[in-house]
């Protein structure tokens, strides 16, 4: 529901961008003078889009966790941080992955034992998480 919302959101803002930049570019060829409204809606409206998009790009796994706080870090560290893992598999070259209950990070109950709530982070062989994604919990 909330990425239905800010894609809603992103939508709408590159909308009014396009029509503000289109009336923008029907002026100056009019010899018209572009209102500083036009130019403040327009900027307001590029920086609103890159922060959504950022958003998006943040937390594709799950809304409210961000997955760039996850990538690239030491899956020890966020073992120190969540202090036990739900699951966690080795294989032999050292690669594995890890899983923890969203509700371990986000501090709150998930409101649907049936909604994806295990945080999956797959580690290399230095223990670098090089991946994040939601799942459903085994059995679920």
């Amino acid at each position: 529901m909330i990425y239905l919302l800010v894609y809603a959101m992103l939508a709408v803002t590159l909308i009014s961008v396009i029509t503000l930049i289109v009336v923008m570019i029907l002026n100056k060829k009019k010899q018209k003078k572009v209102g500083i409204t036009i130019r403040i809606g327009t900027a307001a409206g590029i920086v609103l889009g890159c922060m959504l998009t950022l958003w998006i790009c943040a937390h594709k796994s799950y809304p409210l966790i961000n997955d760039w706080t996850f990538l690239g870090r030491d899956i020890n560290d966020i073992e120190q941080k969540y202090n036990m893992f739900e699951q966690y598999v080795t294989r032999e070259d050292g690669s594995g992955y890890a899983v923890l209950m969203t509700e371990q990070i986000i501090g709150k109950k998930m409101y649907d034992s049936a909604d994806y709530s295990c945080y999956h982070m797959e580690f290399d062989k230095n223990g670098k998480i090089i991946k994040v994604y939601c799942s459903r919990p085994v059995g679920g």
